[in-house]
């Protein structure tokens, strides 16, 4: 099992959050994270929840899931591949509600602080595990000790000496990295399960005992902490030029008729983009197999232009709240019928299945040509423009996933299945607000 892997088999919990945090701490230890470059520096990219207001740091497992991400000016973004447990702190040190993993694929994975937190704290304990002790705040030979529950006391540790003079500067003291024996002797001394980390930081949270245990087991021969390394985000063509990725996403991002004629025989080096782009591939050399459709209402073509750019919006990375507006506000919406004129389900997750819709015939024909491709036995099936709020009050009490143009790069997936039960009551306040 890879991380990519591990993500998807969490949303469909299939992996429980502990088993996640386990295998990430184990298996991970490396993030990929895009900044957007500019005169005053270098900020993180950052992508909306489902609510408003609220945004998350995004960050990915692997260079080919950060290549997806669609932007306008590619030249100002640098990608860095970087240690996971200084990210993580970062992370949640920020005024961010939490991180994403892999916005845009089907492993798109969001954790708010309290879970971020949890994860950050098995990272934080295998490293501890590996180091000959951990940073105390010291006072003479008195080590630093924090109340954990009322009348209740523990040792204070710290991962890095750096964190640990953060606290010395108010409690007065020096950081000396104490060895291990000294600090859980002490720890059962004042009868504790385990010290205290980071007491003091924003991300301050008790160890339990599995922790001391799993720190008291670990090697305690040293950590060496990677270096940050910056890879290229645009990739060259074995020519040495640089592809054309830029455009690509110009594109995307900012649809227009003749764009579309351009992005039909997408670049060879987007071969290696992996499962988001390969039904591009499959476009090449597909025929579409339904008559023209006709023309659509304007009103109902700018909705679905809305709904397209909401899950493009902020740089390519899902706007959920956004994305819940537009479909709201939509009279009809694209998806893939039967000879018969009824909807199609593709796929499934877990016990709730997969819906798609799509802003248009081309993006559903796109996940028709891959299904195919997979299954050339499957029965006739066609895109259709039909009527939206039929289509979600019957879907809803199934509590589907909803995927919009699912198997094109601007893909936007919900994480639960509470996105049509929410867009009802959306419509259901724009038709009160009419009235």
């Amino acid at each position: 099992m890879n991380a990519r892997e591990c993500l998807e088999l969490a949303n469909a919990d299939f992996v429980k959050p502990d088993q996640l945090y386990d295998f990430f701490s184990a298996q991970v230890p490396r993030l990929v994270v895009l900044y957007q470059k500019s005169e005053r520096g270098k900020k993180p990219f950052l992508a909306k929840g489902n609510k408003p207001g609220r945004k998350f740091v995004v960050t990915f497992t692997d260079e080919e899931a950060a290549r997806v991400v669609r932007v306008d000016q590619p030249w100002m973004v640098e990608m860095v591949v970087e240690p996971a447990l200084p990210f993580l702190i970062k992370a949640y040190r920020s005024d961010a509600d939490g991180i994403v993993f892999n916005p845009g694929s089907p492993s798109r994975f969001f954790l708010a602080k309290p879970y971020l937190l949890h994860l950050l704290r098995e990272y934080a304990v295998v490293k501890l595990s590996q180091l000959p002790g951990a940073w105390v705040p010291t006072l003479e030979n008195n080590l630093l000790l924090v109340e954990y529950q009322k009348g209740s006391y523990t040792v204070a540790i710290y991962a890095s000496e750096k964190d640990a003079k953060l606290i010395t500067q108010k409690s007065g003291g020096t950081a000396i990295r104490q060895p291990w024996h000294v600090i859980l002797d002490r720890c059962r001394e004042l009868g504790a399960p385990a010290p205290y980390l980071h007491y003091g930081l924003p991300e301050q949270t008790p160890l339990t005992w599995e922790h001391a245990e799993k720190i008291r087991r670990g090697k305690q021969n040293g950590f060496m902490e990677e270096e940050p390394i910056v890879r290229p985000f645009i990739k060259k063509a074995e020519t040495g030029s640089v592809d054309q990725e830029e455009p690509e996403r110009k594109q995307e991002v900012q649809p227009k008729a003749e764009a579309e004629e351009k992005k039909k025989k997408p670049p060879a080096s987007l071969k290696e983009r992996g499962p988001a782009t390969m039904p591009q591939q499959q476009k090449k050399t597909s025929v579409t197999p339904y008559p023209p459709q006709p023309a659509v209402d304007p009103d109902v073509e700018a909705g679905l232009k809305k709904l397209e750019k909401a899950t493009v919006e902020g740089q390519g990375m899902a706007n959920g709240w956004e994305v819940c507006r537009a479909m709201a506000e939509l009279r009809r919406i694209w998806v893939v019928v039967d000879p018969d004129g009824n909807m199609v389900i593709l796929a499934g997750q877990d016990q709730s299945p997969i819906v798609d819709f799509f802003t248009s015939a081309r993006h559903a024909q796109i996940l028709i040509d891959e299904a195919r491709r997979k299954n050339p036995n499957l029965p006739p099936m066609t895109p259709r423009l039909i009527s939206t709020k039929k289509l979600y009050k019957a879907l809803a009490p199934r509590q589907p996933i909803v995927w919009i143009n699912r198997g094109s790069p601007e893909a936007w997936t919900s994480i639960m299945g509470d996105t049509l039960p929410y867009v009802l009551q959306l419509m259901s306040q724009l038709e009160r607000e009419k009235t």
